[in-house]
């Protein structure tokens, strides 16, 4: 009698994920809101950004990672173009094209149909994928143990929460730390709000390891398959906690059978270890110099450490509940303890591209760890954790010299797309030739700072600009530059009159303007090098 009447008390805190016993409106609400309430946020920064840009400067689009995003584009401007196999142009044009990934090809596409709008078009799959995110987080919620009343509560602490860096920054406290709650995409706000790469991918993440989780390995692959053709350290993610989860969940005898999932995402992990290790051109992916950015123990515990010790509070009395929460929850550790060792331990060069999104499953368990408390456990954690978001939001509404840059140096690489073919070569600045990457055909000559040879480009660009004319013609002929950037006042370009190079364009600005000098059409084009 005792058994029993514990088995139906355990029975009645039991949550339900069926929709049937809630109505179609009441389940869909706490979804909806939590969707307008961050796409709405992310949205207002992003036109109060464009719109009250200084005079003079122009906004690029995106909050964080101007050269990551500006990458990014240059891709998507491929796939605008009708590419189906990425070239990379951090490297020589001459090279073959080698990357197929499907994020950038909808959103060239998508940036078609809108008559030449990647920006636009970004953002807007990055509301779409914000959308499945909040789903997938909700079934993880409910099937984690959440009792569903909660879920409103429970989904907003885990798209508005975040750790202590926001707390800090705004208290001045932080010192000469970095914080890394506020910049690394740990938190879905964040990756919300600064790019729709973390959105994207975070959400496909969450998708395949929740499929594997509720025992359906054929979506699971699915899903990890299409992942591992937009963001691949997050498909690794995949196959580490599924292998890992059948480690601990089956005896030996059962691996081989059960491992069989793990060895399906195989193929497209190979293809991505293939492309970013071995093939010509996309090498700068493993490029050693990231690991420079790895964050300091005392950094990475303030960023995550209040969302890590609330998580445990979902693991207590895990024992008591049915297969399917203990599993749900299984698979939210270890997605967050592998993730965060492979930044701790960092075996490879870019081992901090793991943390993007490895707050998602630590505020999920906190979420429904506090869940089961008494009412206003859950409620509360939601203000004392809303610090990250709310710092970030009060930090975007001030312009700054990063991301509101001189209007001629963004408008005269737009002006590009209409007069680069694929393969030209671009002569500016660094910083141009981010955009210039982005958002036209032209491949630059120097911009990511990671990029091959990036110092080297860098120093000799210094000198073509403070050199003669004629070392400035010798230096484009030897390098088979198709068009330079050169302030708008330099009489016949900086370069010897009736030179192989005209004005082409002119972009007006209060520094002075810019020029673009091609080479003339009926010149043979010098051979790269």
């Amino acid at each position: 009698s005792r058994a029993s009447s514990a088995a139906c008390s355990r029975s009645r805190q039991r949550p339900t994920a069926n929709a049937a016993d809630v109505g179609r409106g009441e389940w869909a609400r706490p979804v909806a809101v939590t969707w307008l309430l961050v796409a709405g946020v992310s949205s207002a920064l992003l036109v109060r950004a464009a719109v009250a840009s200084p005079p003079g400067t122009v906004f690029v689009g995106t909050f964080y990672y101007v050269d990551d995003y500006y990458n990014y584009l240059s891709y998507v401007q491929q796939a605008e173009d009708g590419a189906l196999v990425f070239g990379n142009k951090l490297t020589s044009p001459d090279l073959p094209p080698a990357l197929v990934n499907l994020e950038w090809l909808v959103v060239g596409w998508l940036s078609a149909l809108l008559g030449g709008a990647p920006l636009v078009a970004y953002r807007l799959l990055g509301l779409v994928a914000l959308a499945g995110f909040v789903v997938v987080v909700d079934r993880w919620l409910v099937r984690g143990g959440l009792p569903p009343p909660r879920r409103l509560a429970g989904l907003l602490l885990v798209f508005t929460g975040g750790g202590l860096g926001g707390l800090m920054v705004s208290t001045g406290w932080i010192g000469t730390m970095r914080p890394y709650d506020l910049v690394a995409g740990i938190y879905p706000f964040v990756e919300a709000v600064a790019n729709p790469h973390f959105v994207i991918g975070t959400a496909l993440l969450a998708g395949a390891l929740g499929a594997f989780a509720a025992d359906r390995p054929v979506q699971g692959v699915v899903l990890g398959s299409i992942l591992a053709l937009v963001r691949p350290y997050d498909a690794a993610l995949v196959a580490g906690v599924q292998g890992l989860a059948v480690l601990l969940r089956w005896s030996p005898r059962e691996w081989p059978r059960r491992l069989l999932p793990v060895a399906a995402l195989a193929p497209a992990l190979l293809y991505n270890a293939w492309v970013f290790l071995w093939s010509p051109g996309f090498g700068v992916f493993s490029n050693p110099r990231y690991a420079s950015s790895r964050p300091s123990p005392v950094e990475l515990a303030l960023a995550i450490g209040p969302a890590i010790l609330v998580a445990l509070l979902a693991l207590r009395g895990a024992k008591e509940e049915d297969d399917v929460v203990r599993r749900h929850r299984t698979y939210l550790a270890l997605w967050a303890a592998l993730a965060l060792a492979i930044v701790v331990i960092q075996p490879v060069s870019f081992a901090l591209q793991f943390v993007a999104g490895v707050g998602a499953p630590l505020l999920i368990l906190a979420a429904i760890g506090l869940g089961r408390m008494r009412r206003g456990a859950l409620e509360v954690a939601v203000l004392l954790f809303a610090g990250t978001a709310l710092t970030q939001t009060w930090l975007q509404l001030s312009p700054n010299s990063y991301r509101n840059v001189p209007e001629e140096r963004w408008r005269v690489a737009e002006a590009l797309r209409g007069t680069c073919n694929r393969g030209e070569i671009v002569l500016a600045p660094p910083d141009i030739g981010l955009y210039v990457g982005g958002l036209s055909a032209c491949w630059p000559w120097v911009s990511h700072s990671f990029s091959p040879d990036h110092v080297t480009r860098d120093d000799a660009t210094r000198r073509f600009y403070a050199g003669s004319p004629e070392e400035r013609l010798r230096y484009l002929e030897e390098n088979g530059v198709a068009h330079v950037v050169v302030p708008a006042g330099w009489a016949a370009g900086g370069l010897p009159p009736g030179g192989p190079y005209e004005r082409r364009l002119q972009v007006d600005g209060a520094r002075g303007g810019l020029a673009v000098y091609s080479r003339a059409t009926s010149e043979t084009p010098p051979a790269r090098p």
